[in-house]
């Protein structure tokens, strides 16, 4: 990769940057400090240069825009009205305020559920919830939380299966799986548990990549090896829902995307796209014969009214499903960087690669085409406000008309 800066701490997300290498672009008196304390448990810091801070993702909700970052950094803004007091400038000049954030850990991820409930997602399991739109922030869910759920689930599961191995002992003629079939699943659960009970120890290291909502009560989010869960009260509680899902080797999940309608789809790793059309009841996994990590996935419907899902990630990959194929297609793309974000505009969907050029995936196409040749600031997300485009970038984020 060309970035190296852009690495993620397990390798997971183009978007999620290692502690060390933001502790190593860090004044050393701030390292020792910053090092020093449960990032859980640290506010965020507010600085007069918040705005030119590297932002990690983006999302808005009609003129208002929410950008997520390192070290726990929020900020917020209604495009086009006037400066809030106590503003800070991006390097384009633009104003915007930044958020009490109770976290210091990297987010990866920001989603607007209403006009005024926001989440977000970052490093440690954590998982924030805003009532005013991305303002103030309080923690709903971490990683010790999320240890609790996935520990238990494996000894729940290892303890089924070793009950039910010593009835096959006591009675080995009995219907289903054979003796030998059943000892190799419970060696794997076994091995899955120990896994399970070392992470816990280890603490809440593991990431949430992204989320996304329905409404102001139902909602998702996933993470590294396979974690997703589900809360159905508005972020109070959340419940691991990891067995819904065909995911044996608990390979991350990168992305979430919904359509409000019953669909969901999350973008994996090994070339895998998950999809839900009942809101995350039932899952159907896709094999695109692609190796490699897709950042997002999305639907659009042409005008025949028929759906096609578009998946995008590393090394400018993209592949596409539906409106008349019968198998995923890898669509040709003019870009090595690798896709970070992406847009439904009109009858077309736009992306930007790593390296900050905006790409176009026409309705149906079978290839991708630059909209803009020039590499910008090193980019990570992308919004639509208007007819303007907002990007999550390296310095901060950066605001480009939508081109033709």
């Amino acid at each position: 990769m060309s970035k190296p800066w852009l690495a993620s701490a397990m390798g997971v997300r183009l978007k999620v940057l290692s502690a060390a290498v933001l502790l190593s672009m860090a004044p050393a008196t701030f390292n020792a400090a910053w090092a020093a304390k449960d990032l859980l448990q640290l506010p965020a810091v507010v600085a007069p240069k918040a705005a030119r801070a590297l932002t990690l993702n983006i999302d808005s909700r009609g003129n208002r825009v929410v950008v997520v970052g390192e070290r726990g950094i929020v900020l917020f803004r209604d495009q086009g009205a006037q400066a809030l007091e106590g503003a800070v400038k991006d390097s384009q000049g633009g104003f915007w305020k930044q958020a009490a954030v109770p976290v210091s850990v990297n987010l990866t991820s920001v989603k607007f559920a209403t006009d005024k409930l926001v989440f977000a997602t970052g490093h440690d399991g954590v998982v924030l919830k805003s009532l005013d739109a991305g303002a103030t922030w309080k923690v709903v869910f971490d990683g010790n939380k999320s240890n609790e759920q996935v520990l238990a689930a494996a000894k729940a599961k290892l303890d089924a299966l070793t009950q039910a191995v010593e009835a096959k002992r006591a009675a080995p003629a009995s219907k289903g799986q054979s003796l030998e079939e059943m000892e190799v699943a419970l060696e794997t659960l076994q091995f899955a548990f120990e896994d399970a009970e070392a992470g816990a120890r280890f603490g809440p290291a593991r990431p949430m990549l992204d989320v996304w909502f329905k409404d102001d009560k139902t909602g998702w989010v996933v993470g590294s090896y396979g974690q997703i869960f589900e809360t159905v009260d508005g972020g109070n509680n959340w419940k691991l829902i990891a067995d819904r899902l065909d995911n044996p080797d608990s390979r991350h999940y990168n992305g979430l995307w919904g359509d409000g309608k019953g669909m969901l789809l999350i973008a994996g790793e090994a070339g895998r796209v998950y999809q839900s059309n009942d809101f995350g009841a039932t899952w159907k996994r896709h094999d695109t014969g692609y190796n490699g990590h897709f950042y997002g996935a999305l639907a659009t419907q042409n005008a025949a009214g028929e759906t096609s899902l578009l998946a995008y990630g590393f090394r400018g990959n993209a592949y596409r499903f539906g409106a008349g194929a019968d198998k995923w297609l890898k669509l040709a793309s003019p870009t090595t960087e690798s896709l970070v974000g992406a847009v439904a505009d009109a009858q077309r969907i736009v992306l930007v690669d790593q390296a900050g050029r905006l790409v176009v995936a026409e309705n149906a196409a079978t290839t991708l085409r630059l909209l803009t040749t020039k590499e910008g600031t090193p980019t990570t997300g992308l919004a639509k406000v208007g007819a303007e485009l907002i990007m999550s970038a390296q310095g901060g984020p950066r605001t480009s008309p939508i081109p033709q």
